[in-house]
């Protein structure tokens, strides 16, 4: 009775309803003393960061189909370092929940937004200093971090090679700027000379992609530009929204959820199945006749 009920409750039905929002609210105020799982908790959609919680989780088990015990997840543009804090959290869970060891990397100058390079960048919106950091203190509350400090354009290049990274499977785009975005993307020159780096699939999250009419983020401006560019540019890595998570209406940031298909990667091709396929092949055999 308690899975029914459960399943039942992290029903996309259910979750659309009136009634999930005061059921989240008693299920945050009791989890001190009930224990809810993390998968429980997730669906609910009571934790902190839904979708930082997706993709190292899905990426975490998409490790584990390919035999890898650890990961590594960017993210872009750290700035006060909340998103890092939280990465560095759910890291925790995501062991105990999969066995895969989450390595967490954050890029950011450090200092706030660089001066942006022109009207892609949305000048009317963001400016140079903006989002500033203070360094040691983010250190000192995560000090299992990995800090990438100075503009992207600069460390980017570098860093697989000083870092030796574990294969990379979950990236946070917070970065603002389509010139930040796209130097961001400069990560992929890497996949043919360190393969090991990276997951031949990604869980990808850009923030910027959604906005209100102050923004105005499109086509021409800003992380979709950027996005749009990359893949007009070459064959081996395409990024797109993901589309198993756009009929899930109640899910606030399923339309700031991409993947990156790594097409050349030794790995691409590898076989992940298993229960999965198993399990539909169950639902459409042949039944009984009457």
């Amino acid at each position: 009775m308690k899975k029914l009920i459960g399943s039942f409750l992290v029903s996309p039905e259910f979750q659309r309803s009136l009634l999930a929002l005061p059921v989240r609210a008693m299920v945050r105020a009791t989890d001190g003393f009930m224990k809810y799982s993390t998968a429980f908790k997730m669906d609910m959609q009571i934790v902190e960061r839904p979708h930082y919680s997706y993709c190292m989780l899905k990426a975490a088990e998409l490790a584990v189909r390919l035999g890898h015990d650890r990961i590594s997840a960017i993210e872009f543009g750290v700035a006060g370092g909340n998103g890092l804090v939280y990465m560095c959290a759910f890291a925790e869970e995501v062991k105990k929940m999969t066995g895969v060891t989450v390595d967490c990397y954050g890029f950011d100058t450090g200092e706030g937004m660089p001066d942006p390079e022109g009207e892609a960048d949305l000048p009317y919106w963001f400016a140079a200093a903006q989002y500033r950091m203070d360094v040691p203190a983010l250190k000192a509350r995560v000090p299992q971090a990995k800090l990438v400090l100075g503009n992207i354009r600069d460390s980017i290049d570098g860093f697989i090679e000083e870092y030796n990274p574990a294969p990379i499977g979950a990236i946070f785009n917070d970065t603002d700027y389509w010139s930040s975005t796209r130097e961001s993307f400069r990560l992929y020159d890497k996949i043919k000379s360190h393969p090991d780096a990276f997951l031949p699939r990604q869980f990808m999250y850009f923030d910027d992609v959604l906005g209100s009419e102050t923004e105005m983020y499109g086509p021409h401006n800003g992380q979709i530009l950027a996005i749009n560019e990359f893949n007009a540019q070459q064959d081996a890595v395409k990024i797109h929204r993901n589309q198993n998570l756009l009929s899930f209406d109640h899910l606030a940031y399923r339309f700031q959820i991409y993947y990156a298909h790594l097409f050349e990667h030794p790995t691409y091709n590898t076989y992940v199945g298993g229960e999965r396929q198993e399990h539909l092949q169950d639902l459409l055999k042949l039944k009984a006749a009457g």
